[in-house]
């Protein structure tokens, strides 16, 4: 009778050991903030080198239409806390008032440093924006701005979730796509004339085309992926769920660039994606970021 009450002493201390394990929490500096005041003092703070400056207050200075949408929603307070990119620390989203009018930023605690970035997308593109924490997940609410004439969006709702770097439209069920060749290339914009055609091919082969760009010169390159770079791409094309995107996206102003986005994939089939101002979706953003930094990250060889 000893002996089994030793094991299961044992059994149930193992178990709650495991259990810790699981979900250990290492307290960090968000923890400890409670209220506006303590936000406002940390983002103040220079030694936390947050990269925005915003007025926290418990009141938003959105204008009277987002002022009627933001009541509606009944958003229990301007911040919130998780660990949005699951490292054991806890992160902060944050809504206040600044010269540019309400601006959400996030704060992820990196461990040895903090890292801030804007949510929204900006006057150029949303009326307004609202946002809430949820399961580690964003829910981002927004009107957006269809025209250079003033029409607007109905609110729209997007589930965010932090993967490769940003925060992306949710896929809970990715299909896992055969992904034979991307290409992508972009026109000039009015402010910057700089063009640019790459591809890259199941074998990891890459071409870059480009014309003079201050940083290589005009001519035809190719690199090698590595494998580590090669299914971070595929990997994020597939769960952005590129066969069902719209096949054109447009902002609203003009002057801006264009990219276009070419997936074959399968037996063969096509998607083709026409971006102009590279806003289409989180995803795609995100992907047009990741492809157009390989011009520095990768060791190309001109042909």
């Amino acid at each position: 009778m000893a002996m089994k009450k030793k094991f299961s002493l044992i059994t149930i201390l193992f178990c709650l050991s495991f259990f810790y394990s699981q979900n250990k929490k290492i307290f960090n500096r968000i923890d400890s903030l409670t209220s506006a005041k303590d936000i406002q003092k940390f983002i103040e703070n220079r030694d936390n080198k947050i990269n925005y400056y915003l007025n926290v207050e418990d009141k938003i200075k959105y204008n009277s239409y987002c002022s009627s949408i933001g009541d509606s929603l009944k958003l229990k307070q301007n911040w919130e806390k998780s660990d949005f990119d699951n490292n054991g620390l806890t992160d902060l989203l944050v809504t206040g008032n600044s010269s540019d009018g309400p601006k959400t930023i996030y704060i992820l605690d990196k461990g040895t440093h903090f890292e801030s970035k804007n949510l929204g997308k900006g006057k150029l593109y949303e009326e307004c924006s609202f946002s809430s924490v949820k399961d580690n997940k964003i829910e981002y609410y927004s009107i957006k701005i269809l025209s250079r004439f003033g029409f607007l969006s109905n609110l729209i709702k997007e589930n965010l979730v932090y993967k490769n770097g940003e925060f992306i439209e949710e896929n809970l069920s990715p299909k896992k796509h055969h992904i034979l060749e991307i290409k992508f290339k972009t026109s000039g914009s009015h402010w910057n004339h700089y063009t640019f055609e790459m591809e890259i091919v199941s074998n990891k082969d890459a071409t870059w085309t480009t014309k003079d760009d201050g940083f290589l010169i005009p001519g035809v390159y190719t690199a090698k992926l590595s494998e580590k770079d090669f299914k971070e791409i595929v990997d994020l094309v597939n769960y952005i769920d590129f066969e069902n995107l719209n096949d054109e996206y447009n902002v609203s102003h003009s002057d801006d660039a264009t990219g276009y986005l070419t997936i074959t994939y399968d037996n063969l089939k096509t998607k083709t994606i026409r971006d102009y101002g590279l806003m289409g979706t989180r995803g795609l953003k995100k992907l047009y970021d990741i492809l157009a930094a390989m011009k520095t990250n990768q060791n190309w060889t001109k042909l």
